[in-house]
């Protein structure tokens, strides 16, 4: 399925790129509004992340790449796009953006494991990579043992959950095509 949506990729329009990859950031900032703020922390628990991997499970890498991206961008610039409608890049500055700012580099990494291991280990490595980032970003603002409290211990068994989902999600998918 992948190898036919990169001969795709290649062959069709620019604006037909542009409005697949604008979706698809749509469909980020969509996962992103499902979110639940947790009292002791900065960072809500949301399906950005699961989001971000189910698109870097079934498509191609720079198909991803590119919407995290835009996604990001779009952030940047003030759309209300992240977690609650927030938007801007004091947001990507702030406690999260250890976060956000890791999602380009875990769909480059979970791409890179699927080729060397199952697809539920390679997503458990990449949500732990995420968790990483975030946690010692966030630790600039809180101190390294808050930070861990709230940025990564929190988060553990929602992305095992996440990562159980997709495995099961991303499975049926391949097998379909």
């Amino acid at each position: 399925m992948i190898v036919a949506l990169e001969n795709i990729w290649e062959k069709v329009s620019i604006v037909y790129k542009v409005f697949f990859v604008l979706f698809t950031s749509f469909l980020i900032f969509l996962s992103a509004q499902i979110s639940i703020d947790l009292p002791f922390s900065p960072v809500p628990i949301t399906l950005q992340t699961f989001t971000i991997f189910l698109l870097a499970l079934i498509l191609p890498k720079d198909w991803a790449l590119y919407s995290v991206i835009t996604y990001i961008a779009e952030g940047a610039i003030n759309f209300p796009v992240f977690a609650n409608f927030k938007g801007g890049i004091w947001v990507i500055l702030g406690p999260t953006g250890g976060y956000i700012l890791s999602w380009p580099l875990a769909v480059i990494i979970l791409k890179k494991l699927l080729n060397y291991m199952p697809r539920f280990f390679a997503l458990i490595i990449v949500s732990v990579i995420v968790l990483l980032c975030g946690t010692l970003w966030l630790s600039q603002f809180v101190g390294i043992n808050n930070a861990f409290k709230m940025g990564f211990l929190p988060f553990l068994i929602t992305d095992f959950i996440k990562v159980i989902i997709l495995s099961i999600i991303s499975k049926i998918i391949s097998k379909a095509s």
